[in-house]
């Protein structure tokens, strides 16, 4: 694909900052490529002040109760919005090294941060979107914010934490289940790889305490759990097989391994890999950290940007 467009959320902090810097270097790899950058102006701020009292204020003497009224309030946001959104503009635009090659775009809307990203994304008709941990509040909201992005968009998501060093890819991950899902990651991890020049490694974990905990429900004696667990390991070596051929042409290094998936996938990351591509259904408990268990594990603590790939995905096949 010659044409992609990637929507970058920033809320103006330093960290968003350096994400839509990585957004435009990935960008760059595409023939004509465009960068939208969107500053979401919360209307739930906007909400709280609605609740406060400026005739009850103006009674007991506060100074400018005015300032609390909601006209105000809304363009106090709307003021403090542009100006950040003018100094990302500026900071961007002055340095020709990040955004030359690139089509920068930048945007504001209203509303709430997720479901504004989700929409923009639908309307621009997006191929991905790039993003961090949005700030909110004071805090850090990747639960409430990245969350609800990557449940309800249809696209691909790379989540850059703040643990991650975004660098260029010269070795991308892939980790995979046994289902045929597992085929979506590998095919956007080559399509990338073949534009960045890198080398792919697919990884399969087969999980082997929860394979000895279930088997003992059965009353496996111990060589039959050591059987089981070798019966995975070549199941999984062959399902491996199988999808490296969507990475014709491209080095690609096939490993199974056995443990708990999270550290699996981080210790194989953490040799020497500069992404991780992975597939999602979007769906699960904010309080497992993101969406799944491995996913959000591997999200929080990973040092490399993860790319979560879901139904609607820009490859060439």
């Amino acid at each position: 694909m010659d044409y992609i467009k990637i929507l970058v959320p920033s809320d103006g902090s330093e960290h968003s900052k350096h994400v839509i810097r990585h957004a435009i270097q990935f960008a760059r790899h595409f023939r004509v490529s465009e960068v939208i950058v969107l500053y979401v102006l919360d209307t739930s701020d906007i909400e709280e002040f609605k609740r406060v009292d400026t005739t009850r204020l103006k009674e007991e003497g506060y100074p400018h109760p005015e300032i609390f009224e909601t006209k105000n309030i809304e363009a106090a946001l709307n003021k403090q919005a542009k100006k950040t959104l003018t100094h990302l503009k500026e900071e961007i635009e002055s340095t020709p090294e990040i955004s030359e090659g690139v089509k920068i775009k930048f945007s504001m809307r209203e509303g709430e941060h997720s479901e504004e990203i989700v929409e923009k994304a639908e309307d621009l008709e997006a191929d991905m979107i790039i993003m961090g941990s949005l700030r909110l509040g004071g805090r850090f909201a990747i639960r409430s914010v990245a969350a609800q992005v990557v449940r309800t968009s249809k696209i691909p998501i790379m989540i850059v934490g703040l643990n991650s060093k975004f660098s260029d890819f010269k070795k991308i991950l892939v980790p995979v289940d046994m289902s045929d899902r597992a085929e979506l990651p590998v095919k956007v991890a080559a399509c990338i790889a073949r534009r960045v020049e890198s080398d792919i490694k697919i990884l399969h974990v087969v999980n082997e305490s929860a394979v000895r905990y279930f088997s003992s429900i059965t009353w496996f004696d111990d060589d039959a759990k050591d059987e089981l667990i070798a019966e995975y390991i070549a199941a999984a070596e062959k399902h491996l097989e199988e999808i490296s051929d969507l990475t014709a042409g491209l080095p690609v290094k096939k490993i199974v391994k056995t443990g708990a998936p999270v550290d699996m996938i981080l210790k194989e990351a953490e040799k020497d890999c500069q992404l991780i591509v992975m597939y999602t259904r979007g769906k699960g408990h904010i309080g497992r950290a993101l969406i799944g268990s491995v996913t959000g594990g591997v999200i929080n603590q990973a040092k490399v940007p993860v790319l979560l790939v879901k139904e609607k995905v820009w490859v060439e096949y």
